[in-house]
């Protein structure tokens, strides 16, 4: 079967409604702990030293699942118990590579992430040598679903951190996809050049917090950049609605679980 003419490329999704964030921090230590809340299939009464228990035990296993977690310290304008169930998006100073977490305790300074967490975002090994990785977090919405079916005039930026084509079309390991499948992952968006009306359908494959869209550049970007004004601006407007992936027996798609 052919491809189909309309090309399909990666996507970074982030937080399309936006809402204040009540904190962010640079250059914290961030340790890893071990919850085992894989091994102890997401259930806060099996895993190890969990705070939020009292809280968040009664939760459902796809809202506990959704996000690896993290005990968090030094926070300003909103206490623990506050805090408990929030997201941060977490980023690997040295390395760029980034994921979503849910807090769960606290700690007393910077973060401790579970340990597959801090593995995914420890992709050079230095924090394994070194005890810690240095990062950078922000609060983010833990459930960035978009209002209805689309929206319209987004901003979409673009992004070199994925290389899909190099990568052979699987997910970098910095994605939040990669590790776990939320409501988002794995939809298709097709996404509109609103001036110049071209269009390319996308894979939602990771969060980010700065709002608006993310492309991958060479993929799906560029694409629908026809006269150079995107790349030139940095940006392009844009109109996307959720369709139907079309994966097709030789669509690249293939490699991504739905």
């Amino acid at each position: 079967m052919g491809r189909s003419a309309m090309s399909i490329s990666l996507l970074v999704l982030a937080c399309l409604v936006g809402s204040a964030a009540p904190q962010s921090s640079e250059n914290v230590n961030a340790h890893w702990t071990n919850f085992g809340a894989e091994e102890a299939d997401w259930d806060m009464n099996k895993a190890n030293n969990v705070y939020c228990e009292k809280y968040d035990v009664d939760m459902p296993y796809e809202w506990r699942s959704r996000y690896y977690w993290t005990d968090i310290g030094d926070l300003v304008d909103i206490s623990i118990d506050e805090a408990c169930g929030k997201c941060i998006h977490v980023t690997n100073t040295g390395t760029g590579d980034e994921t979503t977490v849910r807090i769960v305790g606290p700690t007393g300074h910077g973060l401790e992430l579970d340990k597959p967490v801090f593995d995914q975002l420890d992709s050079d090994g230095n924090g394994r040598i070194v005890g810690h990785l240095v990062v950078n977090y922000t609060f983010v919405d833990c459930d960035p679903i978009p209002p209805g079916p689309g929206d319209s005039n987004v901003t979409a930026y673009f992004s070199d951190d994925y290389n899909p084509v190099q990568n052979n079309w699987t997910y970098p390991s910095h994605a939040a996809c990669a590790a776990l499948d939320g409501d988002i992952c794995g939809k298709c968006l097709k996404v509109t050049n609103t001036e110049k009306k071209v269009s390319v359908t996308v894979r939602i494959m990771d969060t980010c917090g700065a709002g608006a869209l993310e492309l991958d550049h060479e993929t799906g970007f560029d694409p629908i950049d026809v006269d150079g004004c995107g790349n030139a601006a940095g940006h392009l407007t844009v109109d996307y609605e959720f369709v139907k992936c079309e994966d097709e027996v030789d669509s690249p798609l293939l490699v991504y679980s739905q």
